[in-house]
């Protein structure tokens, strides 16, 4: 006996398969260039690089792909890293100026010991050189005196030779005068710095004293140079 089926049986029939063949297939969503949100089953190509979210059956989104980063996101994620990089090679050289400051120095009196020593030794060579370069800038004067009163070409080419290699000389003292007054200001910056950071990093381990230089072998290290 065959039984009539009612279209209402036959149309909820075809809207399930529908329905299941669309969860099946999967459904997708973006963000058109308008700002509105759309839905298909299908993936249009050329928002497939743009960005969009797979979604399942209950409309959950099961998948994304990010739309790709824009010129100014790109530079922003290289200026972040270009920042943290420089952050941690700070970070290293504070380290490693630390371990040197703590190696070496048992007190802030034992640091201003050495920097009075440099400094010393510094202005020692800095007046020597003074007293150099003053003594050769007299004889100069002399010789440009001398050169004015003399008439045989064979003198005057000598002298001015002597000028010549003379001058030359006075303006390397002049440059290495120069870098020694820039030390001197730069070594005394240094201290200062190294002074607060050494009462600093012994106070932090206050707890932990350091031995007593007479009893344990001292194990120096080389100092970092000063960026």
């Amino acid at each position: 006996m065959v039984r009539d089926v009612k279209p209402t049986y036959i149309l909820s029939f075809i809207c399930l398969s529908c329905f299941s063949i669309c969860a099946d297939a999967g459904l997708y969503r973006w963000v058109d260039a308008n700002g509105e949100v759309q839905y298909s089953d299908v993936i249009p190509p050329s928002v497939a690089p743009q960005g969009h979210r797979e979604l399942d059956g209950q409309g959950m989104t099961i998948k994304t792909v990010p739309a790709p980063p824009t010129p100014e996101e790109i530079a922003e994620k290289k200026r972040k890293e270009t920042l943290e990089k420089l952050k941690a090679e700070k970070e290293n050289e504070q380290q490693q100026r630390d371990t040197y400051l703590l190696s070496n120095y048992a007190s802030v009196a034992e640091l201003e010991a050495v920097f009075k020593s440099k400094l010393e030794l510094l202005d020692k060579n800095t007046k020597t050189m003074q007293e150099r370069r003053d003594s050769l800038k007299t004889r100069i004067d002399t010789a440009k005196k001398q050169l004015e009163g003399l008439k045989k070409a064979s003198q005057r080419k000598t002298l001015e030779s002597y000028l010549s290699e003379a001058e030359a000389t006075l303006v390397s003292y002049d440059h290495a005068l120069e870098e020694n007054q820039t030390e001197h200001e730069s070594l005394s910056q240094h201290y200062e710095k190294d002074k607060a950071r050494l009462a600093e990093l012994l106070s932090a381990s206050s707890s932990s004293p350091h031995p007593d230089p007479s009893a344990t072998p001292a194990t120096p290290r080389a100092e970092p140079a000063h960026q």
